[in-house]
């Protein structure tokens, strides 16, 4: 009878546990500039904060400062994070979610900008070349609250080239685009030149 309880609260237990994601593993990480990041723990949960800018300049136009998952090759995925953006200037401040990526000149971000131009607030590729957008449709921009959390969710389907990203409402995304230049790769977490910090990161799809 006590191996049986045991076992029942166990279970229990087990059943209640609140599953591990990525940024639960700081060694799934890799940096251009580990210096540049922290980790550390709010309200129970693995926190990934860009404290300052990388000391690292691409070789092509792209962000500055990721964080790559190194320890898996996503191809089709659904992704959700917590974002906080840190850094409020009178630039265009963003948060960039990365992915596909091949190399460090091969791969997808959508850059989540305060407000919609040329560069900012677009889903764009970086192909060997400077990032160039592929958005077919956008908001006016990303309503960054100071001090905020918001929910970002990144869905790539990499059969048809369909990439969907959500602001806050999961229902409405703010950027969408249509590509199949690359189909698999790890995924990034960062800005492209502003500062900020991530949780609750979840990914749940095909690996290659």
């Amino acid at each position: 009878m006590k191996f049986l309880l045991g076992f029942f609260f166990s279970s229990l237990g087990l059943l209640a546990a609140v599953p591990a994601g990525p940024l639960d593993t700081p060694a799934a990480w890799t940096f251009a500039d580990p210096a540049a990041w922290t980790w550390s723990k709010e309200e129970g949960q693995a926190v990934l904060t860009l404290k300052q800018q990388q000391a690292y300049k691409p070789k092509f136009r792209s962000p500055f400062n990721l964080a790559w998952l190194k320890t898996a090759d996503w191809k089709s995925f659904t992704l959700t994070v917590e974002g906080q953006l840190t850094k409020f200037d009178q630039g265009n401040n963003d948060l960039c979610i990365a992915f596909a990526r091949e190399d460090d000149t091969r791969f997808y971000y959508a850059h989540l900008g305060e407000t919609a131009d040329g560069n900012h607030h677009q889903i764009h590729l970086v192909d060997h070349a400077d990032r160039r957008p592929i958005t077919a449709t956008r908001t006016a921009g990303t309503p960054w609250q100071p001090g905020q959390w918001h929910r970002l969710k990144v869905v790539h389907d990499a059969v048809s080239g369909m990439i969907t990203v959500f602001f806050d409402d999961m229902t409405k995304p703010v950027l969408t685009a249509e590509n199949k230049t690359l189909s698999h790769g790890w995924i990034g977490l960062g800005s492209f030149d502003d500062l900020g910090k991530f949780r609750n990161l979840q990914i749940q799809g095909q690996k290659n």
